[in-house]
């Protein structure tokens, strides 16, 4: 054979042996997890096999809610709304999907590790371990990631079992607040001068600035009150409400479902009894008695 068919030969031959540097680590990973295959397989197909799968599903018509489609693939509500990130109180066009219960996280860099995982989401030392057992043992991973920091490959989806995002809590109704011009409670009334109670905050914000839903719910009122000028009243599922007055422009209407952080419904003003653009927001109970909405924040 010529010299430069054998030294072709010999290339050839190299690259195709294991590289020193591939450990058992690199190829346990190949058995770990595949995806479902079809973007959009028949429900019955993920329901019914043991192995954890996801896809991608497309919403149609006559799906009318999460929960719905959760039941279809065998999981809960709480895991497909943790592993979308998503409430899921307006469905999306498309979701992702998976036939187990807990949060189906995604690698984002090569850099992330196993234990850097647990650690976002368990602070205690004895359930990131507890969790970590729960990982590896969900995810078919090698017994070594219990006692090594396993490395992980950008792309690769782990189920993180009895993890879930709660998205029904208090989020503030607009962006960046640094300050309130009024707190809650007992105060001098900036235009009348009386001594009573404020039943909201006053947060200032230029005008215009736009105003989103604390919570997901219904409206049940948009438009003029006395006062308030241009106000929204939003009806969460637990019966609470929520107010925000003051507005400039009011962009939903009565019986519109809105969703937190993401539907508009107005944008910040000066209508009403008011003396400068700012944002008047009230938390409401069931009976309509109103509660201090600085202490609900991250809260139900």
């Amino acid at each position: 054979m010529p010299l430069g068919g054998a030294l072709l030969f010999l290339s050839v031959l190299a690259s195709a042996q294991p590289r020193p540097a591939d450990s058992l680590r690199s190829w346990a990973r190949f058995s770990v997890l595949t995806p479902a295959g079809p973007e959009a397989p028949k429900p019955e197909v993920l329901r019914q096999v043991n192995r954890l799968l996801w896809a991608t599903h497309k919403v149609v018509k006559g799906e009318y809610s999460a929960a719905q489609i959760a039941r279809l693939y065998g999981t809960t509500l709480m895991s497909l709304q943790s592993t979308n990130r998503d409430e899921l109180y307006l469905l999306p066009r498309y979701l992702t999907v998976l036939n187990k219960e807990g949060l189906l996280y995604e690698v984002r860099k090569d850099t992330e590790t196993l234990d850097g995982i647990v650690a976002r989401f368990k602070i205690g030392q004895t359930e990131r371990r507890q969790l970590k057992e729960w990982v590896v043992k969900a995810n078919g991973l090698p017994g070594y990631a219990l006692i090594d920091d396993y490395e992980l490959e950008k792309g690769e989806r782990l189920l993180l079992p009895g993890i879930k995002i709660n998205f029904d809590t208090y989020h503030y109704p607009v962006t960046s607040v640094q300050r309130l011009s009024s707190r809650f409670g007992l105060r001098r009334h900036p235009i009348s001068h009386e001594r009573r109670k404020h039943v909201g905050i006053d947060i200032p914000k230029p005008y215009g600035t736009p105003v989103y839903p604390a919570r997901s719910g219904i409206v049940v009122e948009a438009g003029w009150r006395e006062g308030y000028g241009m106000l929204v009243i939003i009806r969460h599922p637990d019966g609470f409400s929520t107010r925000y007055g003051h507005l400039s422009k009011i962009t939903v209407k009565d019986g519109q479902l809105v969703q937190r952080g993401k539907t508009l419904i107005g944008k910040v003003g000066s209508t009403g009894n008011s003396t400068g653009p700012h944002l008047h927001w009230e938390v409401r109970d069931r009976h309509g008695n109103p509660v201090n909405p600085s202490q609900k924040i991250g809260r139900r």
